[in-house]
Order: structure tokens, then C-alpha cells, then sequence
């Protein structure tokens, strides 16, 4: 489903993602952990092309990338296939909550505009949301800008989600509403790669945890595994300082 190979990104001389490989299956979550700093967010971002890897090969669906010869055509395949959940929802100020989910409906498949608003109508139901149609990001709380997110992201029926996040920037009361839509996709087979701190929802949703840090794959394997019994130490130090944090 979505298979990253040899990565390798740098900002100027700091190198970020030092040969990054790992596999995501059909229908299967995986929650991403790791320190700040540790290239969980980067990696997500060149998974999507809002960064340029410096060489490396990804394989989503039936595309196959080389990113060194990397066409534009190519990234706008891509980002049809595997959208992305912002840590700062990253919606158009100007547009209601219904036009920030179908704009790509319009813009990108080309869609009439009736059908694209009855798709948007049907995701804002399913996000919970139906009567903030007509509201604009500044109406909303955090927790429902979040969810339109999350409705904008699954609007182009996407083979992959990409969550970078999509709780930090939400009060504590307003995380819950959040990954319950999350919860819930995750029980429909929704393949998803989310970068998170929410240690209880990597627990009980994921069905696979890595571990970063300074630019690579520490370890990976269940939750029970990676929580349970970490077998690398950095992994045991960073858990240790988190759950006793919480």
C-alpha cells in the first residue's frame, strides 16, 4: 500500500532523514513516535512532496516513485492518493466548511458542483459536523476546524491518510472529539500513518508503532511490543519520560 525506501532528506548540512525504509499494509494504522526533532513530521511531508527528498524510492498503491527523477505529474498522482491531516487544520480562511472540502472535489477530479457539495455534505455528517456547513474556520473551535481537516483529507478517497500531529495544537478537552473521527476510520480500514504524541490512542488504535529518533528507525513492532517490552533503550527512556510526564 505505502512502502518508503532509502530516504534521505536534508536541510542544508543537517541531515534529517538518514535512509528511511518501512512499509504501511492495506488497512493498517501505524503510529509514528519519537522525540521532537526526530524527522517524524519530515518524513510525512516527503511522503506527500510538501518537502523534496533528496533521493530515495516510494511506492503508494500502484505508483512507483523514484524521487530523484521525481515528474510533476507524478507529485500530483501522489497527492491524490495519500492526503494529509495538518497540525494546524491549514484550512482556506475565506471558504465555509463545506468549501474547504470540496474544492479538491472541483478543482482537482473535475466534479460538477452539485455533486461535489452532496460529498461534502455526506463527509460533514460523518465527521459530525453537517450543521457548521456554512461556517467559516474563525466559527469553529480547534477540534472542528480539525475534523473538516479530516473530512478535506478524505474527500479524494485517498489510499493513505497522513495525520502529522492532528492534536497538538488542540486544547486538551477538544483531543477527544478529534480521535474519536479517527477511531472510527481506523475501524473502517482506513490505511493510516499518524504522527502522535497521544500515547493511549497509539496503544489502542494502532496496529503497528515506530519509533524515531535523530533521523532514523530506532525499533517498530505492536503496541503490546513497543510498550510492553521496548527492546532498544532510547525507546525505553523516551516512554519512561512521557508516561511519567502524563
Amino acid at each position: 500500500m505505502l512502502e518508503v525506501q532509502n530516504l534521505y532528506k536534508s536541510f542544508g548540512k543537517l541531515e534529517v532523514l538518514k535512509g528511511i525504509n518501512f512499509k504501511i499494509n492495506k488497512g493498517e494504522v501505524v503510529a509514528i513516535l519519537g522525540p521532537s526533532g526526530s524527522g517524524k513530521s519530515t518524513l510525512l511531508r516527503c511522503v506527500n512532496f510538501l518537502e523534496k527528498a533528496e533521493r530515495g524510492f516510494l511506492h503508494i498503491d500502484d505508483l512507483k516513485l523514484d524521487i530523484e527523477k521525481i515528474t510533476k505529474k507524478q507529485v500530483y498522482k501522489c497527492r491524490q492518493l495519500s492526503t494529509m491531516v495538518f497540525q494546524n487544520y491549514n484550512l482556506f480562511k475565506n471558504k465555509t466548511a463545506l468549501e474547504n472540502i470540496t474544492e479538491a472535489l472541483i478543482a482537482v477530479k473535475k466534479l460538477p458542483k452539485e455533486k461535489a457539495m452532496a460529498i461534502g455534505e455526506e463527509l460533514l455528517k460523518k465527521v459530525g459536523l453537517l450543521e457548521k456547513r456554512d461556517a467559516y474556520p474563525v466559527q469553529l473551535s480547534g477540534g472542528q476546524q480539525q475534523r473538516i481537516g479530516i473530512a478535506r483529507a478524505m474527500a479524494l478517497s485517498p489510499k493513505v491518510i497522513l495525520f502529522d500531529e492532528p492534536t497538538s495544537a488542540l486544547d486538551p478537552e477538544l483531543v477527544g472529539e478529534v480521535l474519536s473521527v479517527m477511531g472510527d476510520l481506523a475501524k473502517e480500514g482506513m490505511t493510516m500513518a499518524i504522527v502522535t504524541h497521544e500515547m493511549d490512542f497509539a496503544r489502542k488504535v494502532a496496529d503497528r508503532v515506530i519509533f524515531m529518533d535523530g533521523g532514523v528507525i530506532i525499533e517498530e513492532g505492536t503496541p503490546q511490543e513497543i510498550f510492553n517490552n521496548p527492546r532498544h533503550p532510547r525507546t525505553r527512556q523516551f516512554l519512561n519520560q512521557i508516561i511519567h510526564k502524563a
